[in-house]
């Protein structure tokens, strides 16, 4: 699976309209800029991991939603958990070791 933003930015925006909320207003829930908001919903700005959290707290939902993967069954094929299990031991340690980390730095910027 390979992150498309134009995919991606379009999703968001439609995310951040079912919930009624204006660029300002995620804005202000997330830390983010109008600007840096507009470039991720239009696709030329890629989703840093700590953007993702803060989308995630502020829609109040996860990940594959933010990212519009669909769960097909349990677990879902396409979801980060599941690919990271497909790597080797080392890499899929390593990996699960720096998202912990990365969310943790993100919810102390919350």
């Amino acid at each position: 699976m390979k992150y498309d933003g134009y995919e991606i930015g379009p999703h968001i925006r439609q995310l951040r309209k079912n919930k009624k909320m204006t660029v300002a207003e995620l804005s202000d829930k997330t830390g983010l800029s109008n600007s840096s908001i507009n470039q991720i919903e239009q696709g030329g700005r890629n989703l840093s991991i700590n953007s993702l959290y803060l989308l995630m707290a502020a829609f109040q939902c996860d990940a594959n939603t933010i990212l519009n993967i669909e769960e097909k069954g349990l677990p879902c094929e396409n979801s980060i958990d599941k690919k990271i299990e497909e790597l080797p031991g080392v890499q899929a340690t390593y990996l699960k070791k720096s998202f912990i980390f990365m969310i943790e730095q993100a919810k102390q910027a919350v």
